[in-house]
């Protein structure tokens, strides 16, 4: 009997970067399960793997952390869970018994293997992983949405939500409002913030964030510091400040856009070290914080999923893009070029 293959966007690093490789179909361990993959997002985070930031898996290893699909194998230990459930993959759970785990940040966890990243990911027919980085699909949620879900949507909900932990009536700025920084501007309303300004260099990115809840739109152009502005349409500071964009300059412009008290979390992923640009004095007696977040914890992605189901985010209206497997490195220089002025863009196989 011929063994069963699959088609896989593998990334090989360097020169030779992204190839569509056969490949032998997964077959689940005891825990895990196979999901025939029906949709995955393409990430600003694939986008800088090709460009030399590095992978923590072994190359090759097949890219893409936000799918969605069809539950097609179960291991012998796995329970809840029947073939055909529409299921979309958290990007990773933690061991759940270190100090990080105990202390509420598994997202964080030293040990944590997450498609795409530390394993075999979604570009491709099937992907294997293990049963706990399941959550259900409610009904009406198509399975595009639901794979840009667990990281375009969770990350900035866990950093609103979670890390920054929004209160109704607040003030948010929310610098770099490409998909990522818009959905936040999105989640920021639906969470109850009392106004949102959205940064930005792109003139199209702030119309967009303007469609979606943005009250005030700032344009940083070259040269130009717009922290004042922002202390200004703020009236004296943002109460919560999230920065999409992974620069040091504009970490150090959040800082300086928030109030005495405020707080800032940094969700861009750069490789450059984060910069306050105040006088440590100023820093404390203004008893700023500022904080990482990274990805999602799974009950964020099951509370965006129940906002999705009750018609509060319209996730799918953010799609820009659909393109099938064979297209996958065109739709990443696509991303990484802005051709064609991409919101998200999908990947969608026939399943």
């Amino acid at each position: 009997m011929s063994e069963r293959t699959m088609r896989a966007a593998r990334f090989h690093g360097g020169s030779t970067g992204l190839r569509l490789e056969t490949v032998p179909w997964p077959v689940p361990g005891p825990d895990d399960v196979v999901v025939r993959v029906a949709a995955c997002g393409i990430c600003g985070s694939d986008v800088h793997f090709l460009e030399g930031m590095p992978v923590p898996a072994p190359l090759p290893v097949t890219l893409g952390h936000e799918p969605a699909g069809l539950v097609e194998t179960l291991g012998t230990n796995v329970s809840g869970w029947k073939v055909g459930d529409r299921v979309a993959i958290h990007l990773g759970t933690g061991c759940g018994a270190c100090a990080t785990c105990r202390g509420g940040s598994p997202s964080a966890c030293r040990t944590q293997r997450s498609p795409g990243l530390h394993i075999d990911g979604a570009f491709a027919e099937a992907i294997r992983v293990p049963a706990t980085c399941l959550v259900r699909v409610p009904d009406g949620v198509s399975l595009a949405a639901a794979a840009l879900a667990t990281d375009c949507v969770t990350s900035p909900y866990h950093a609103l939500a979670c890390r920054g932990k929004l209160e109704p009536g607040e003030r948010v700025v929310v610098i770099g409002v490409g998909g990522l920084g818009a959905m936040a501007v999105r989640l920021a309303r639906v969470l109850g913030a009392d106004s949102v300004v959205a940064v930005d260099v792109s003139p199209v990115a702030l119309e967009r964030a303007s469609k979606v809840g943005a009250d005030a739109c700032v344009r940083i152009a070259p040269g130009e510091d717009p922290a004042l502005e922002l202390q200004i349409r703020t009236q004296g500071g943002a109460d919560l400040a999230i920065e999409c964009v992974g620069r040091p300059e504009t970490v150090s412009l959040g800082v300086r856009a928030l109030r005495p008290g405020g707080r800032l979390v940094v969700v861009g992923v750069g490789m450059q070290p984060p910069r306050i640009d105040l006088p440590q004095a100023l820093f404390c007696v203004g008893e700023l914080a500022v904080a990482g977040s990274f990805a999602s914890h799974v009950e964020d992605l099951a509370r965006v999923l129940a906002l999705e189901a009750e018609g509060r985010l319209d996730i799918e209206a953010s799609i820009s893009h659909r393109l099938p497997l064979e297209r996958v490195a065109e739709g990443l220089e696509m991303l990484r070029t802005k051709t064609g002025d991409p919101q998200r863009i999908v990947v969608e196989m026939d399943v």
